[in-house]
């Protein structure tokens, strides 16, 4: 007999049924998060072509493409076809093809799995799930879009419940105006914002190295590395820094989403102006964020993003500004289980599981799972027969919540006893009062 190695290829992550629970919780916290402020969920393939890919940023390296397993020659339907690596490809396709359907602003949020071919190691995945919105206009796209978007961030990261948190803004221009005005060529503006953006990843060391390699003077270097490590959010300090006209209107747009951010009445506990952030992606124009979970700064930024001025117009040929964030999902969670700050209690979403001590109580529990459910309570009937000591054992090992019993002796009498299976508390009641007590106890 032939030995298969059933461990799950590297890369690509699977969890255990109460981390799984767990993730599931998550995935319905964002959503309803994204949902809460008028966000459209989209559905797009997992496959598009490989130019499309490719024209939009996609690494042909880390570009997994999509083909049978046994071609048969001169077919050519199964080829030219690839994963999609992020979401914001696939939304710049989805525009392309639905833009006579779409309302603008279009607010599309989207949850699925992404797939990239490098290297798979602690935190990083091949296969991981991101969660993205972004807002698209036609031709142009309020600011006050812009100052939303740390409001979803903070309703999202304070209903998952994982530790204090910050979301950092800044604005690009005001990096690229003050590089201009350093005298720093358009060549270099792209290495000059990766250089910042790896600030506080890489030694010190490390960055005046990386200045030096591409031909900045020590001017440049001292008065770069000064602005970074300022902690000014006093806007009118701000603009006396430099006079740049790009520098004084990235100060102005920032100015304008924390104003809308305080006019929103966003805690001011959860965001800082920081304009040390970069992000390295080249197609940043304007707002960008990232959050951190401030008691683990290892984990890098768990959520970014921020304002693009040309989503879709290589695919369509119109000005299409947006704005949005990404969280990696799958990334995020791992980094939580391992580090404590998630702790899978459940196995099973189940709330209510009722037992037959006797077979002749199951068709009576047969009836009340279903008047349960339709309570809108997650209900599940022990269909096995089995003594009551392992149908007990089954709901602790999937820490179901309560418990409904019912034997010959509660039959005769028209009662079920419910046990709170975290406290070991037993109630006795009629059968027809269940959903009432339910109720009590807030399901």
């Amino acid at each position: 007999m032939a030995k298969f190695n059933v461990k799950n290829p590297s890369g690509f992550p699977e969890f255990a049924p109460a981390a799984e629970q767990k993730r599931q919780e998550w995935l319905q916290i964002i959503s309803t998060a994204f949902k809460s402020f008028g966000f459209i969920p989209v559905t797009t393939p997992v496959v598009e072509r490989e130019e499309n890919l490719l024209g939009k940023g996609g690494n042909a390296k880390e570009m997994y493409v999509l083909k049978r397993l046994l071609d048969e020659e001169g077919d050519k339907s199964h080829s030219g076809n690839a994963l999609r690596f992020d979401q914001t490809v696939p939304l710049a396709l989805y525009v392309a093809r639905h833009q006579n359907e779409i309302t603008f602003p279009f607010k599309r949020s989207v949850i699925g799995p992404v797939f990239r071919g490098e290297r798979a190691q602690k935190g990083r995945f091949r296969q991981f799930d991101q969660c993205d919105i972004d807002v698209i206009g036609m031709e142009k796209l309020s600011l006050l879009n812009d100052a939303q978007i740390p409001a979803i961030i903070i309703n999202v990261f304070k209903a998952l419940q994982i530790g204090a948190f910050r979301v950092r803004i800044n604005n690009r221009k005001i990096l690229t105006g003050l590089f201009k005005s350093l005298g720093i060529e358009e060549t270099k503006m792209k290495a000059t914002l990766d250089i910042v953006d790896d600030l506080e990843k890489l030694p010190r060391e490390k960055i005046l190295s990386a200045f030096t390699e591409n031909g900045f003077n020590q001017a440049q270097v001292d008065k770069i590395l000064e602005f970074v490590s300022a902690e000014s959010t006093d806007f009118e300090a701000l603009k006396t820094l430099c006079d740049h006209d790009e520098y004084l209107e990235g100060v102005t747009e920032l100015q304008t989403v924390i104003e809308a951010l305080e006019a929103m009445k966003v805690d001011k506990n959860f965001y800082q102006i920081d304009t040390s952030i970069a992000r390295g992606l080249d197609y940043y124009t304007g707002t960008v964020y990232e959050t951190t979970l401030t008691d683990h700064p290892e984990f890098g930024s768990v959520c970014s993003g921020g304002r693009y001025e040309d989503l879709a117009s290589i695919f369509t040929g119109k000005k299409m500004p947006g704005v949005g964030i990404s969280i990696g999902l799958t990334r995020l969670f791992s980094q939580c289980l391992d580090a404590g700050l998630v702790k899978p209690d459940r196995s099973s979403p189940t709330e209510v599981l009722l037992l037959a001590a006797d077979e002749v109580a199951l068709p009576n529990l047969l009836s009340l799972g279903s008047d349960i459910r339709a309570a809108g309570i997650v209900a599940e009937n022990y269909l096995e027969t089995k003594k009551l000591a392992k149908q007990f054992d089954y709901a602790d090992k999937l820490g179901i919540p309560y418990v409904v019993v019912m034997g010959e002796q509660e039959l005769s009498k028209n009662i079920v006893q419910l046990k709170d299976m975290k406290t070991g508390e037993k109630d006795e009641m009629a059968f027809d009062e269940v959903l009432n007590v339910l109720a009590t106890k807030g399901l």
